[in-house]
This record gives structure tokens, C-alpha cells and sequence, in this order.
């Protein structure tokens, strides 16, 4: 069999899956019969569904491109995907029938973070996170995080108190205030299940914000509340990193 027929073959069964998994999701409701029709319903439902709307419907209408339906599964094959094309769509369909976790492909884990204790000092704080690229530490006390450091901690500690003293004495508990995740001006952060998949953490941290606030880590933990082990966390630089 030549290898363009295997392409076209290739992307007929990664179709086939696709609709009959939409249909069991959907629990066979017949409002929703057509392929169209489902991607939309589960777009609804579904971040990774709603990442890939447009391209799945594309796919719907190459698959119309490549076959001439002669009734119930009695088909003619007539035009011949690209190999990149049949990659792409049974790449997409094992993302949506098993959406990626954050936890266990994006997110820093928690045994890789840069964390800091409240005894901490500022400035070798800040010169590992100079070296490292990091622009966010984690607080944490006895497994419990605290707070956050970040560049914009210390600017609003400088805005309000008029002096910086960078000297060995000087540690973290002395930015306490500014430390709590309430307290940044400019940024927001957030908790979510490790059970979120990489599409849910997207639509979260892309074009995001609260007025002038804008979230810029997702931590995880099991369930997603505060009070729990920390897991890991994701960036959007982190996002950025796993799309390439």
C-alpha cells in the first residue's frame, strides 16, 4: 500500500476515534449527531476541546476532502493527507482523549523550586534568583507556604519605606508585609488541583488579570487550597517553555 493511502487511512481511524469518543462523552445524546456538533458541546465543557475548536473542525472538513461516503461504513478514498497533517491530528486526539496534566509535564515540582525561609537574607536571595532566572520564591515555614518574593517586593518595601539596606541582617521576615500574596500591587496568584490539565493553567494565565493586577503563578497543591502541600507551580514562561 502506497504511503500516501496510509496517511489518508491513518487520519480516516484517528477521525473515527475522535467522533466515537465524542459520542460516549456526550453519552450518545442525539442533539448532538454530527461531528460539528460536538466539538462545539464539548468545547463548552472542555478546555483542551476549546484550545483545539478550530483546527478539529478543520479536520472535519479535510476528512470530507479525503472521502466519498457511499453509505453506512462504505467509503472511497479520493484525495491524500499531508504526513504532517495525520501527525497533527492523532497528536491533538491523544491530547483531548487524555488531557496533559500541568503537574506532570509543565510545572516545576516542588522538589526542583527555589524556596526561601523566612530567615532567609534578601541579598542572597535575590543573587540566586539573578543567576537561576527565577523571578519567583515561594515562603515557606514548616511545609506551609507563606508568601512570595519578587522583584516586586522589594520596589513597593523601597516605595514606602524610602531606604533599601541589603546588608547580611537584613532577611526576609523584615518584608513580611509585602511578602503576602494579597499584598503585591501588580500581581496576583492563585491555587489550583493538581489535577488541572496544561489547556486549563492556559486559560487561566493567558490574558488574565484583575484590573491592575495580573496572575502571573498558578500554584498546585492536591485539591488546590492554599493551606496544603505545595506541589509545584506554573508561569507563564513555563507555558511558553512547554509550547515550544
Amino acid at each position: 500500500m502506497r504511503e500516501e493511502t496510509n496517511n489518508a487511512y491513518r487520519f480516516i481511524r484517528a477521525y473515527n476515534e475522535l467522533d466515537h469518543f465524542m459520542d460516549v462523552k456526550l453519552n450518545r445524546d442525539s442533539r448532538y449527531n454530527s461531528y460539528y456538533q460536538r466539538i462545539i458541546e464539548l468545547s463548552k465543557r472542555d478546555s483542551t476541546f476549546r484550545k483545539h475548536k478550530l483546527i478539529l473542525h478543520s479536520f472535519g472538513e479535510l476528512r470530507n476532502a479525503i472521502v466519498h461516503d457511499f453509505g453506512r461504513d462504505n467509503m472511497e478514498i479520493i484525495a491524500e493527507p499531508h504526513l504532517k497533517q495525520v501527525e497533527l491530528f492523532e497528536r491533538i486526539l491523544r491530547e483531548v482523549m487524555d488531557p496533559p496534566k500541568a503537574l506532570d509535564t509543565i510545572a516545576v515540582r516542588f522538589k526542583n523550586l527555589y524556596t526561601a525561609s523566612l530567615e532567609a537574607p534578601v541579598h542572597e536571595v535575590m543573587k540566586t534568583m539573578t543567576r537561576e532566572g527565577f523571578s519567583y520564591v515561594p515562603v515557606m515555614e514548616e511545609g506551609k507556604m507563606l508568601g512570595v518574593f519578587s522583584d516586586e517586593t522589594i520596589f513597593q518595601y523601597v516605595r514606602q519605606t524610602g531606604h533599601l539596606d541589603l546588608r547580611d541582617g537584613f532577611r526576609l521576615k523584615d518584608l513580611a508585609p509585602y511578602l503576602k500574596m494579597e499584598a503585591h500591587e501588580k500581581e496576583y496568584f492563585q491555587f489550583a488541583s493538581r489535577r488541572e490539565s496544561v489547556a486549563d493553567l492556559e486559560e487561566r494565565l493567558v490574558n488574565s488579570s484583575k484590573g491592575k493586577k495580573r496572575l502571573e503563578v498558578v500554584f498546585l497543591t492536591e485539591t488546590g487550597n492554599p493551606e496544603e502541600k505545595l506541589l509545584g507551580m506554573v508561569t507563564l514562561w513555563d507555558l511558553a517553555k512547554g509550547a515550544y
